[in-house]
């Protein structure tokens, strides 16, 4: 009962931010309202801190640990280098330092992880359905936030991409 008022508060939250959004299937705030809720459905699904640490268990802790580091990388870069005016992901200057300089899309990436990581953590048919959902929300909203970057930032974006990975260095 309390995981599922927690849940609840979560999901709420998610809600409370993302609501200009839901008006707006053409932002990449459309698509995150949904990825985050799907992944808080993930989350409730999967969180298992007891059990037997099996390989996928450590697997999960390892990806879930990366997912950390990528978002805490991806954060500090556009609060240092981003310029932003008014919220943090409102950047006024194409940020290509830290690690941008090789994926365009850390805090993304660092979701897909996340997404990964606790589906390692409980196997399950729902949730893999639920990661297969977030997924797919977290590459929309990615490639509308490209649009966007490339209204904004023009042909310096274009550059950019052609010298950066999507989400992962050296990959994708």
């Amino acid at each position: 009962m309390f995981r599922l008022i927690i849940f609840g508060c979560f999901a709420l939250l998610v809600f409370l931010k993302f609501r200009s959004e839901l008006r707006r299937p053409e932002s990449h705030g459309f698509y995150m309202f949904f990825a985050f809720e799907v992944l808080l459905v993930l989350g409730y699904l999967n969180i298992q801190l007891s059990g037997i640490f099996n390989g996928l268990r450590i697997l999960s802790v390892i990806l879930l640990v990366c997912s950390g580091l990528m978002a805490f990388s991806g954060f500090y870069g556009l609060k240092r280098y981003g310029c932003s005016e008014k919220d943090w992901e409102d950047t006024t200057r194409l940020i290509q330092q830290g690690i941008f300089r090789w994926i365009r899309h850390p805090l993304y990436a660092s979701l897909m992880l996340l997404a990964l990581g606790l589906l390692l953590n409980h196997l399950s048919s729902g949730a893999v359905l639920a990661f297969g959902v977030a997924f797919v929300f977290l590459f929309l909203a990615s490639r509308i936030e490209e649009k966007e970057n490339m209204e904004k930032f023009g042909d310096d974006y274009r550059i950019y991409q052609r010298k950066s990975k999507r989400y992962l260095p050296f990959l994708i």
